[in-house]
């Protein structure tokens, strides 16, 4: 048996559908591949972005809406990013304007939802989560002029926007008390990524530690409130939860919760896998940064996995089995939430030719704060180059259009070791266990 240890990192290492976001310079329809090369380079790998629908509240959406989706969406598949999208009526500026914004009918909604359900079917790829938009002021569910808050028309809503797209994808919806209505308990761990709605659908808290309430996120009432933060905490565990800070002046008498023991406590509970990082920083960001835990939360936001250990036999046959055991631990707040392979690769020394080898490993049981040993067995193919190999792991994106793309790839976050020939290869999207194994 040959056998490795890996030693962790502690730098900030961006991986696919976690940390801090920026919002997209445009609208998504108007989404440049400059915009997106730009969020790369700075270590961004999801983005914010509005599709603005004032013009068509009455109307059918465009093609050359629909259109301009499917570039917009293209250009963050070629720049290495994904997209947070919210669909939007409105984007009132202050209080007097959100309470006068309006919105479209119910019948209205649900056509615009089926225009474009092929488009985010198309595009599930780079979509990191849908906020649910559509609904009032900001699609943040509240100030309908329709009428669409009401039970009905919301849960409509909701249906609609789960049938858009494919069932492994998740919508996020901005108020806790509306998903406790239609889900009375949380899913929990047995029913994670089963496809109901219920483990479909996680919130968005755009006031996050703003206020008491988060500014009106959770009810008044100290004792309803626990127990909406509570569910809140559960549903994190199996759907993605994540949002913005806001301005603590929007509520009177807000106690914002702005230290460092504050997010690294909430970020903790409510599993935080994104959040905004140009909004609100005066009061969050600054804070965090001065107080010298703003790097910590960039590290532990979201996934962050780290290998221990690997191991596996010295020599192989073609075309028989290879058993390897390896050790992970998930160091972050969150999961992985998207479905990915855990494969090997072996890479012949001096041809350099590549064989993948597939795993049944799922990523997305890797829950936060805990550790996972795993023996698989695979098959070296017949044929394989005798010789020589560097043994890899890789976690490629699940989407077939994506899996080759190094960039979607989940890089460990474990250091380089030369000395031990262990490493990320940014071209392969794979970690090398700097082990031999010599295929005969």
């Amino acid at each position: 048996m040959v056998s490795a240890q890996f030693t962790a990192s502690n730098a900030e290492i961006p991986n696919p559908e976690r940390g801090f976001y920026r919002w997209a310079w445009s609208d998504l329809n108007q989404f440049s591949k400059d915009d997106g090369a730009d969020a790369y380079t700075n270590g961004f790998r999801v983005l914010y972005a509005m599709v603005r629908l004032d013009a068509y509240k009455s109307t059918a959406l465009p093609s050359s809406l629909l259109d301009g989706l499917r570039t917009g969406f293209a250009n963050a598949r070629q720049s290495g990013v994904k997209i947070i999208p919210r669909f939007v009526y409105n984007y009132p500026d202050g209080e007097t304007e959100y309470r006068n914004a309006t919105d479209a009918s119910l019948s209205q909604v649900l056509a615009h939802i089926a225009q474009l359900k092929p488009v985010l079917q198309e595009n599930t790829d780079v979509i990191a989560y849908l906020q649910a938009g559509f609904i009032g002021a900001w699609g943040e569910w509240h100030t309908s002029s329709n009428g669409l808050t009401s039970a009905g028309n919301r849960t409509s809503i909701r249906d609609a926007l789960l049938g858009a797209l494919p069932q492994e994808q998740f919508v996020q919806f901005r108020y806790p008390p509306y998903v406790m209505e239609w889900f009375a308990t949380p899913p929990t761990e047995s029913s994670a990524f089963n496809g109901s709605a219920a483990s479909r659908s996680g919130v968005h808290n755009d006031c996050f530690l703003a206020s008491a309430t988060d500014v009106g996120t959770y009810s008044d009432n100290a004792a309803t409130r626990q127990q909406q933060r509570n569910y809140t905490m559960a549903l994190a565990k199996v759907t993605p939860f994540g949002g913005e800070t806001c301005n603590p002046a929007d509520d009177a008498g807000a106690q914002p919760r702005t230290s460092c023991a504050d997010i690294l406590a909430e970020g903790k509970q409510f599993s935080l896998t994104y959040l905004n990082n140009d909004y609100y920083t005066e009061a969050f960001h600054t804070r965090w940064k001065q107080d010298g835990c703003y790097d910590e939360v960039k590290r532990l936001m979201g996934y962050r996995l780290e290998f221990v250990s690997a191991e596996h036999a010295a020599s192989a046959t073609a075309g028989t089995a290879l058993s390897v055991r390896f050790t992970v631990r998930n160091v972050g707040w969150a999961r992985p939430f998207k479905a990915r392979p855990v494969g090997l690769l072996l890479k012949h020394r001096t041809s350099g030719t590549v064989v993948k080898l597939a795993t049944s490993v799922d990523p997305r049981t890797w829950t936060a704060g805990n550790t996972f040993t795993h023996e698989v067995s695979v098959t070296v193919p017949a044929g394989t180059q005798a010789g020589e190999h560097d043994v890899y792991i890789a976690l490629p994106d699940g989407a077939g259009q994506l899996g080759s793309d190094a960039r979607f790839a989940v890089r460990p976050a474990n250091a380089d070791n030369a000395g031990s020939r262990q490493g990320w290869d940014a071209s392969l999207g794979a970690f090398r266990f700097g082990t031999t194994l010599t295929v005969k």
